[in-house]
């Protein structure tokens, strides 16, 4: 019998070890101090939403939201963010933006060269390419 070994390199629920130990896995864990916990938060939140992203169907959505709301919630305790904080940030921005209830998709914008709103855009060449 030889012995197959998987890389896995990203933050795991706190079960999952002994689980995974109960299937008869070896599992080789450790404990995060928390600079690499903060980072490895954040890497876990892009996943999750990827995951959700993916999703095909209400059930696995809802699977995947509940997933990004458990990051969420470690992520601001671990920066000392209480639920309350992103809720009023969250009323704050949305009186002052907007939410998303008018489904509105901005395909494009167009800026003259010199304009202060432009240089937004120009400082962020991967996210939002010229076309030119």
């Amino acid at each position: 019998m030889s012995i197959l070994r998987f890389r896995v390199g990203k933050l795991i629920r706190d079960k999952l070890p002994q689980i995974m130990r109960d299937q008869g896995l070896a599992v080789f864990d450790r404990r995060l101090d928390d600079a690499d916990f903060v980072a490895a938060l954040k890497d876990k939140l892009v996943e999750e939403a990827r995951e959700a992203q993916a999703a095909t169907d209400a059930r696995e959505l809802t699977d995947e939201l509940a997933d990004l709301s458990e990051v969420m919630l470690a992520l601001a305790t671990a920066q000392g963010l209480t639920l309350a904080d992103i809720e009023d940030r969250r009323l704050a921005k949305r009186a002052e933006r907007g939410g998303f209830d008018d489904r509105v998709y901005n395909a494009a914008v167009e800026a003259e060269t010199g304009l202060a709103a432009a240089d937004y855009y120009l400082a962020r060449p991967s996210q939002y390419p010229r076309e030119d």
